[in-house]
């Protein structure tokens, strides 16, 4: 090749590499003129690791602590100009795993503070929130309930392994467990919720009150049976009592429920007073018609309504029953219902909320029968339907969760809690990370294209420039 072309050719980079340098800054003049911050966009961790959120909330410590320390330098050496924005630089964060609650805490406060962050989802968690609870009655089985996106699998497992997994979730999954070795855990994706399990049966105790007679009688042998430890009253005469178990004053902590099956004398007040501390009330049959109990009860016992001859035989055992036709309270719930002979539904588990405690009501005199003239599986049933009716009126037991001291959902959805004090992640685009159409004028050093860098158009220039002059001197030319 001609010496005399690589000449022109390296002047020509050198003259050009200068008046890019200058363009550049430039433009860097103009935006601060403008008012417009110099943002840079800080990539600070570029793996998917599992401690990927903890390594991110110490490098943005670090990253702020060398911004406050060039902030201070440069406050030394010049003021900010009127109406100029101050620089922040912008934190994007690769996250691969939804962070705990104190690194959320940390990245939250880092939001707050005035710096912008963002944050780049791989976590393939979609919002998930999960619960489980048990009802408060001995060998209750686990509810579990997850919410979560379609599109990725669902896993559950417990200290054992893997309990079960669902490819395709629907918007909420149910899982019922006899029971599982603590912790649960549910998995999306790379994100996973440990949650714990609640206690296995009823602690406190069941106070019947009742009068002598077959209705008392199975109704306490029908929850011992279930598993409950049974306190009882049953009043033989105005002044004479039998009590089975160790009856004790009506409180919260020991009982968790009162049953009432006739329409004997109770202490209205004492009930009232239990129901709104907590503990749950079970009105059967002429229960209904105590006066004492008007206030609390969630229907009014009208007229009886006879019992079909030969139903407890039938599919639908409780149309043989006796039962009173029920007026609803206002603010009374239909719990469950039973068709009637008359082709309508009569409701047949009614409940009110009185206080912190609960109400039930059914309208069934005698049950009795059902266990004792019933078919094969009455006595079953007829076990089954007062262990259930019981578990309406005692409140479900939960294991108390960590929970966020503030407004954020806390660790019951902690994607949920890092969308809300972080906001939502953004698009891994060069517009979301902060580039021309993000509102940048001016860059950082870090984040300008290398050979459009200052330093590397400079050099550029004077190694272009002395090449030129070195060829042309070589060849004895000014």
């Amino acid at each position: 090749m001609n010496r005399r072309l690589v000449e022109q050719l390296c002047r020509l980079l050198g003259v050009l590499a200068l008046l890019v340098a200058l363009v550049v800054h430039w433009r860097a003049v103009r935006a601060v003129d403008a008012g417009v911050p110099t943002r840079r966009v800080v990539r600070l961790v570029e793996d998917a690791g599992p401690d990927s959120a903890g390594r991110a909330l110490a490098a943005v410590r670090e990253a702020l602590l060398a911004g406050a320390a060039n902030a201070a330098g440069a406050a030394g050496a010049a003021e900010p100009r009127d109406g100029q924005a101050s620089r922040r630089d912008t934190l994007a964060l690769p996250l691969a795993t939804v962070p705990d609650a104190a690194v959320r805490a940390g990245l939250g406060s880092v939001q707050t503070s005035g710096v912008p962050l963002l944050w780049l989802d791989g976590t393939m968690a979609r919002g998930v929130a999960a619960s489980v609870t048990r009802a408060a009655v001995p060998g209750a089985p686990l509810d579990v309930r997850v919410a979560a996106s379609a599109g990725t699998s669902l896993t559950l497992a417990d200290a054992g392994g893997v309990l079960d997994s669902v490819a395709t979730p629907p918007l909420v999954t149910t899982w019922r467990l006899r029971n599982a070795a603590p912790p649960l855990r549910v998995r999306q994706g790379r994100h996973a919720i440990s949650l714990p399990v609640p206690d296995s049966g009823a602690a406190r105790r069941l106070l019947v009150l009742a009068e002598p007679g077959w209705e008392g009688k199975f109704v306490v042998a029908a929850l011992e049976e279930a598993g409950w430890v049974v306190d009882g009253t049953l009043r033989v005469s105005p002044t004479g009592r039998v009590t089975i178990g160790a009856p004790a004053r009506l409180d919260t902590a020991r009982y968790a429920a009162v049953v009432v099956t006739d329409s004997m004398a109770v202490d209205g007040a004492a009930l009232r007073q239990f129901v709104a501390r907590g503990g749950g009330l079970l009105l059967g049959g002429d229960a209904l018609r105590i006066p004492g109990l008007a206030a609390l009860r969630p229907a009014r016992a009208t007229e009886l309504r006879g019992a079909i001859a030969g139903g407890l035989l039938t599919s639908s055992p409780r149309s043989g029953l006796e039962a009173w036709e029920l007026a609803m309270a206002s603010d009374a719930l239909v719990l469950e219902t039973d068709q009637s002979d008359h082709g309508h539904d009569e409701p047949a588990l009614v409940a009110r909320r009185v206080g912190a405690g609960r109400v039930v009501a059914m309208p069934y005199r005698e049950s009795w029968r059902w266990r004792m003239q019933g078919s094969d599986d009455g006595m079953a049933a007829h076990r089954a339907w007062w262990q259930g009716a019981v578990a309406l009126a005692v409140p479900a037991v939960r294991r108390a969760m960590p929970m966020a001291p503030d407004r954020y959902p806390g660790d019951r959805a902690p994607y949920a809690d890092l969308v809300a004090r972080v906001g939502r992640p953004a698009p891994a685009t060069r517009e979301a990370l902060g580039g021309d159409a993000g509102g940048d004028v001016g860059r950082g050093v870090g984040d300008i294209p290398f050979v459009l860098r200052p330093w590397v158009l400079l050099l550029t220039a004077l190694l272009a420039l002395l090449a030129e002059w070195g060829s042309r001197r070589l060849r004895g030319a000014r």
